[in-house]
């Protein structure tokens, strides 16, 4: 059979424009170590959770991310190609592999994109507006925010607008352009990070007490709430303390997983990053590390400030319609009254409320270049792989993207099937345990590319068994814990019908292209041009 090649072209159009800091904050945009990122921790756990330690089950993320990080930086340094994962695995074991785990986890990607676009319009819009009506004493701003989430259309326009057409909007621009969106953007949320973080390291249980109180019974008009209040009403209400338990935390792994998950997705632009080994060093390593601190540092913070009692307190009232406040009890609706000065909690706020436009850019720009890298392989339709003339990017890649993650957020926010059904961390658990495997044979099957791997072929591949064995304990706790995603015959169904039809894809393209004398696995052993 001809080995003539299977690529649509010669070069793949893209320009290598992005810097390190542009790699950094990617990463950094989609794991979300910022003041969101602490407050969302707290608030996915809590409920579902909620004798677990959020520091405890934070450290284990970062325990099962560190091997993780170094097989990400290693591989995207040897072959910084636009789709990371789906390129290394395919040519480390076998093209059918490569395309269905990676058509699998760029299908979580956009599950994720709507899952961020529901919490942005259910949580942080109604979290931002009430907590600034409170800084400001505006009571139409707060029964705004408190009777937001009372339509299913508000929660879905939010999403749509703030989060998906905005971070479309901004990878559509060019690289220049998002660049300096996403310093401009990094930078406001990142400095009010660093400050919430200090506030709650320097405020102890009492004085947060005391604060509490006062604010939210100094708008006259508006609802009212006091800590002992909480406290009480939780106990009138029967709703116990859930004393800390290891066991508890062990089933909270997962989660902690969650929570550095995106730390390496600057790979998937290594196809345009400058100096890759340099800049992945920044876009993997250096912020996983960055993540950890002010994630674990941050959490331990919360936590010495609120106490857990009186975060289970509230959580378990609002999950019974009886928080008075009417919102999501996340940490975003405490800090501003540790702040001390209305303008400074209008800043912290907003860091707050623009968190997810920023993270969708990073985002849709990441799940974008898994349909230019399939579609330059021609394993999807190659008309995909197009690149814009004057901007030098993928814009109908960016567009499909955007299409299908717009239906599933549809499906998000007026069915209940995704929430039922999905399991996003299970997806990728499977699929890094194939990123693994990709890693310990690499340096055997693949010598003509592993000349000169950072670190060495032995590096390699303990992480790749160390990825292996942490990513089956997640892979483990995600399908046997309910509250980490649904575990359900419908939830196994719909696993295998993504992972399915990635394979049903794949082998129709192949025979497509094996009745025109190209053997489409054959030629998908060959690194992509750049």
């Amino acid at each position: 059979m001809a080995s003539k090649s299977a690529f649509m072209r010669d070069a793949t159009g893209l320009v290598r424009s992005f810097t390190w800091y542009d790699a950094l904050l990617v990463s950094l945009a989609v794991t979300g170590p910022t003041y969101f990122g602490i407050a969302s921790q707290i608030g996915y756990i809590a409920p579902s959770d909620p004798g677990s330690n959020f520091v405890t089950s934070a450290l284990f993320g970062v325990l099962f991310m560190i091997p993780l990080g170094v097989m990400y930086y290693i591989f995207a340094s040897q072959m910084p190609r636009s789709g990371g994962d789906y390129i290394w695995m395919g040519r480390s074991l076998n093209p059918s592999i490569g395309f269905f785990a990676g058509w699998a986890m760029w299908l979580s990607f956009l599950a994720l994109l709507a899952g961020g676009a529901g919490a942005w319009g259910s949580v942080v819009v109604p979290d931002s507006a009430l907590t600034l009506g409170y800084i400001w004493h505006n009571v139409g701003l707060i029964n705004w925010g408190a009777n937001f989430t009372s339509s299913t259309t508000n929660i879905f326009l939010a999403g749509m607008l703030g989060v998906v057409l905005f971070g479309t909007l901004i990878t559509s621009l060019g690289n220049k352009i998002y660049s300096n969106v996403m310093v401009g953007m990094g930078v406001f949320i990142l400095v009010g990070t660093i400050i919430v973080v200090g506030l709650m390291a320097f405020t102890s249980n009492a004085t947060f007490a005391s604060d509490f109180s006062k604010f939210f019974t100094s708008t006259p008009g508006a609802p009212s709430a006091t800590y002992q209040g909480v406290l009480n009403a939780a106990a009138s209400n029967n709703l116990t303390y859930m004393p800390i338990t290891e066991s508890a935390t062990l089933l909270s792994i997962p989660f902690g997983v969650l929570l550095f998950n995106g730390f390496n997705y600057s790979v998937y632009i290594s196809g345009e990053v400058k100096n890759a080994k340099y800049s992945m060093l920044w876009g993997v390593i250096i912020a996983l590390a960055i993540c950890a601190i002010i994630d674990v540092i941050g959490l331990y913070a919360a936590m010495n400030m609120l106490t857990y009692q009186f975060n289970q307190a509230a959580f378990s009232l609002f999950a019974a319609g009886k928080f008075s406040l009417n919102v999501a009890p996340w940490i975003a609706i405490f800090v501003p009254a540790i702040a001390g000065n209305a303008y400074l909690a209008t800043f912290l706020q907003l860091g707050f409320l623009i968190f997810f436009p920023w993270w969708a850019c990073g985002l849709v720009l990441s799940a974008s270049r898994y349909v230019f890298a399939f579609s330059f392989d021609r394993v999807l339709p190659s008309s995909f792989a197009d690149i814009n003339g004057r901007l030098h990017i993928p814009l109908k890649a960016t567009l499909v993207t955007v299409a299908i993650g717009t239906v599933l957020v549809i499906f998000t926010d007026y069915t209940s099937y995704i929430g039922e059904t999905l399991n996003t961390t299970t997806i990728w658990s499977i699929v890094w345990i194939f990123v693994g495997i990709a890693a310990i044979v690499f340096p055997i099957r693949r010598k003509d590319l592993a000349k000169g791997l950072p670190g060495g072929p032995r590096l390699l591949q303990i992480v790749g068994l160390l990825s292996i064995i942490a990513m089956s304990i997640t892979f483990y706790f995600a399908v046997t814990t309910p509250a980490v995603g649904p575990s359900t015959p419908a939830a196994d169904g719909l696993l295998a019908v993504i992972f399915g039809s990635g394979i049903v894809i794949y082998a129709a393209r192949y025979y497509y292209f094996k009745a025109r004398n190209i053997d489409l696995g054959a030629v998908l052993k060959e690194i992509p041009p750049e």
